[in-house]
């Protein structure tokens, strides 16, 4: 296979890769910076552990870089509407106007009705291509009594609730 063909068989077979939809966010007070994502991966659970895949140009990265802790926020079918506020439809701290959105203990925005949220403390950055891998140790959860996944799958919502 051609490199292309490489290119646009990846592309398409993660198309077919379900996953559920999360905001990303960092910062604190008035820096708080967030982005929708679906390259979120479980690590491991013994340390508790996720990793996250960010693009070196969103608007997240810098904070995320400098703040060193993070918050994975798991989406419901509920928050449809935040998913194209967190791609780019709205900058910055106005993202945050829509949605329950909490300080949370260390200061990093949560979001209160979400799937779960997990804060993270990043303990091992890598640069991959256009993105930075940010990997990060689970420090606190709060898990919702509902199971509704928001589901991402080729290029379009999904939900699969139980």
């Amino acid at each position: 296979m051609t490199d292309q063909q490489v290119n646009e068989g990846f592309r398409q077979a993660m198309r077919r890769l379900a996953t559920t939809v999360a905001l990303v966010t960092s910062g604190q007070g008035d820096s708080w910076a967030g982005m929708a994502a679906t390259a979120v991966v479980s690590v491991c659970a013994d340390p508790p552990t996720l990793l996250v895949a960010v693009n070196r140009t969103a608007s997240l990265h810098p904070t995320l870089h400098a703040e060193k802790r993070f918050c994975v926020n798991l989406l419901s079918e509920r928050h449809r509407d935040l998913v194209g506020i967190f791609s780019g439809q709205v900058r910055g701290r106005e993202r945050f106007k829509r949605g329950n959105w909490v300080s949370g203990a260390d200061g990093l925005p949560v979001l209160a009705d979400a799937l779960a949220s997990l804060n993270c403390r990043t303990e091992t950055t890598l640069d991959v291509g256009t993105h930075t891998l940010f990997i990060g140790r689970v420090e606190g959860v709060l898990n919702h009594d509902d199971i509704d996944p928001l589901v991402w799958v080729d290029g379009g919502f999904a939900t699969a609730a139980r």
